[in-house]
């Protein structure tokens, strides 16, 4: 038995080294969603929405100088040439068409190369009085976009290459302030902070775990036991992680800590009944520990795998990956403590002279003496917090999980506040009769109609469509005055304009409208709002378009990375809900079945839905919303407490002593010592989250903890008198 343990520890330490990080936004989507169906074929036909890089230059007291414009330019023609760059927009290479008598007129729209005086004072004119070119402007006119269009990268490596790379080139051409906006660089400082919580949480858990069982046991070969399983626990399933090539994420960083304190709670409750044990033949001492917690320990095992197993209902792959590996952990980490850790246990001497922290009895008549009071006080905290409940929201903030001081985080707040947002908005829209293309002005007439929204009632600053090309071209066929920016209502004007299309680069037109003329796209960019704002912003645009838009003529669909991240949070409530549910169903079940009383069911599920209803009120009062990161402290938290639950009650009920305070005066004994210890550690591990890099992380640690700490109030106070009666009733 010890060579095969040896061998299979060896070889799933070995495939630790094929760990690896990783932060994709699309993971977050729901997953066989029709939403996310469509979004897959839209990607197909238009690429990925989140494939760009917004740059922003800054210039302080002006953009319109010689100096500054040559080093732009130059700097914006070298992006062209790094590798997995594919297009690069910006005012700095855009020309001014115009159509005059004679024919068509181009020059620059920005003059960089030794401009006069009075070509910088005429293009600062014409660009900021045309909303076409103005958008690409801070309004105090200090900072220039350029838009940068890259390869779909499946790994990190290629995104820092070309991160490095375009930092490299502003350092070439003096560029000093400069911008990265987009995914690439959110995802970068994502893993980075990832990789440095994994670490933490690591070095912290071995840490800690190991102190506070010499500190509990005060013994090192009693604190070793509980401490090599949960080492064990964690080379195992991170080692299986690493050979199926499973990549760490931002929940899947937060397992070290789950699985390493809740792994060491089967340790600690044999360790418990070891010293308990009053035989002297340590092999009699074994046989009687293993007698008395091999079926609670299995139990709880199970029913803590159940719990995290149910984050499966909340459809997003992060998450249903963290359920399925916890729960694989856990049960890795029962096998091992009733393996290795029996191995352990048989050939080391356990002091059970030796005094470990213990309930008081004390405790347990105050309970009983003061049933009413008690009883009475929890319902007051109940009634107060319930309303706290009707508080929470669904709401998340792409990046408010970072420090507010990440430049990153730093960077986006400029552009949502300076160049109209740094969030990927897009419609799409298909043309219902086949017979027209998207140039027909019956469909166009549609477009200018959701573009017209966009920009004026959501609204969304930057918005590049079908209609913003015919905008386009109707200035330049109109002599290139900024008032004639605008759609053309009559037929015979708009036939005119669109005689110009050929003019405009293909490459742009490939990126809204398809080669068959079927498909179009409206794309823009808006600021942070949250996804519950967010929300109600796309219900009243539905809402607009269902009631003004013919749907004989175009089809219509919001899509896009944020919309679909967006509504992820939409169907949390329910996918949660679905998950405590099933999760409260299934270990009732099986709780139910092992107690063989629907009454004692119910007795065990009250002291672990009271700590659910508490903090899930504590949340609400504090204005705390719910997103994917939060979502699973009542999972995990309901996953864990039901343990100490279980013991309790198997315990009490295996005693048969027939006075019900003599039997819990025997339950507080043996099973109070372990229930303290593993709320004590397991309360501890998760604090550890408060040093955490992300704001859900921390608050993930925080309510867990504090969760895990109601739970042992709820079983040292409500389940002891729930059980007393339950056994006076039964005579």
């Amino acid at each position: 038995m010890t060579s095969l343990l040896v061998l299979i520890t060896a070889f799933l330490g070995w495939n630790l080294q094929f760990l690896s990080f990783d932060f994709e936004f699309e993971k977050f989507f729901p997953n066989d969603h029709p939403e996310s169906r469509a979004y897959a074929k839209h990607t197909k036909q238009f690429g990925y929405d989140n494939d760009y890089l917004h740059i922003i230059l800054e210039e302080k007291g002006g953009l319109f100088n010689e100096d500054f414009l040559s080093r732009a330019s130059q700097f914006e023609r070298e992006l062209t040439k790094i590798e997995d760059v594919e297009n690069v927009y910006s005012p700095l290479s855009l020309q001014h068409v115009i159509k005059t008598p004679t024919g068509i007129v181009i020059f620059p729209l920005m003059h960089s190369e030794k401009p006069t005086a009075y070509q910088l004072r005429q293009d600062s004119i014409r660009i900021f009085g045309n909303p076409f070119y103005r958008s690409a402007f801070s309004e105090d006119g200090d900072a220039i976009s350029i838009y940068l269009n890259h390869a779909h990268f499946g790994d990190q490596e290629r995104s820092e290459r070309l991160l490095n790379s375009i930092k490299s080139k502003a350092e070439k051409y003096q560029i000093k302030n400069i911008r990265l906006v987009g995914k690439l660089s959110a995802a970068g400082v994502f893993i980075s902070y990832i990789q440095n919580d994994f670490s933490k949480f690591l070095i912290g858990s071995l840490i800690l775990s190991f102190g506070l069982l010499l500190l509990i046991f005060r013994n090192f070969k009693s604190a070793l036991l509980p401490f090599l399983i949960s080492v064990l626990s964690l080379v195992w399933l991170f080692g299986f992680i690493g050979m199926l090539g499973f990549k760490i994420n931002l929940l899947s960083s937060l397992l070290p800590p789950i699985l390493f304190f809740v792994s060491m709670s089967d340790a600690v409750h044999l360790m418990n009944a070891l010293k308990k044990s009053e035989n002297p033949d340590r092999g009699e001492r074994l046989k009687s520990a293993l007698k008395i917690v091999w079926t609670p320990t299995l139990l709880t095992s199970v029913t803590t795998a159940i719990g995290f197993l149910s984050l499966i209902w909340i459809n997003t792959e992060p998450v249903q990956l963290l359920g399925v590996f916890a729960a694989l952990g856990i049960l890795i980490a029962f096998v091992i403590t009733f393996t290795f850790g029996l191995l352990i246990a048989s050939i080391t001497a356990y002091n059970s002279d030796q005094k470990i922290l213990e309930v008081p009895q004390s405790w347990l008549s105050f309970i009983i003496k003061q049933k009413r009071p008690v009883l009475a006080t929890l319902a007051v905290i109940i009634l107060l917090l319930i309303p706290g409940i009707g508080q929470l929201k669904i709401n998340s903030y792409l990046l408010d999980d970072l420090p507010e001081d990440s430049q990153v985080r730093l960077d986006f707040e400029y552009a949502d506040s300076n160049l109209g947002g740094s969030k990927p908005y897009e419609v799409r829209v298909e043309v219902a009769d086949t017979s027209l293309s998207i140039w027909d002005k019956k469909v166009m007439d549609e477009i200018v109609k959701i573009e017209e929204y966009l920009l004026n009632e959501y609204p969304i600053v930057k918005v590049q469509s079908p209609a913003t090309i015919v905008k386009y071209l109707n200035m330049v066929n109109t002599g290139g005055l900024n008032q004639n920016y605008k759609y053309p209502e009559d037929d015979r004007d708009y036939r005119q304009t669109l005689r110009l299309k050929d003019r405009i680069d293909p490459k742009r037109l490939d990126k809204l409208v398809t080669e068959d003329s079927q498909v179009g796209r409206l794309i823009g960019f808006f600021p942070e709002l949250g996804s519950y704002e967010a929300d109600i912003r796309n219900k009243k645009l539905l809402g607009y378009l269902k009631k003004n838009i013919d749907s004989q003529t175009i089809n219509y669909q919001i899509t896009g990375t944020t919309y679909l991240i967006d509504k992820s949070h939409e169907l949390l409530s329910i996918n949660l809900l679905k998950g405590l549910l099933t999760a409260i169903l299934v270990i009732g079940v099986i709780l139910g079945i092992y107690f063989k009383s629907w009454k004692l069911l119910v007795i065990s599920l009250i002291p672990n839905i009271i700590p659910l209803v508490m903090v899930a009120g504590v949340l609400g009062w504090l204005g705390i919303s719910l997103k994917m990161t939060t979502s699973i402290i009542f999972t995990i938290a309901f996953g864990i407490a039901v343990d100490d639950t279980i013991h309790m009650m198997s315990y009490y009920l295996k005693n048969k002593e027939a006075d019900p305070k003599k039997r819990m005066q025997f339950t507080f004994t043996h099973a109070g010592s372990a229930m303290l210890i593993t709320s004590i550690i397991m309360s501890a591990g998760f604090s550890l989250y408060l040093f955490s890099n992300f704001g859900a992380t921390y608050y993930l640690g925080l309510f867990v903890s504090l969760s895990l700490f109601i739970a042992l109030i709820i079983d040292l106070t409500v389940l002891p008198i729930l059980l007393i009666q339950f056994q006076k009733n039964a005579k």
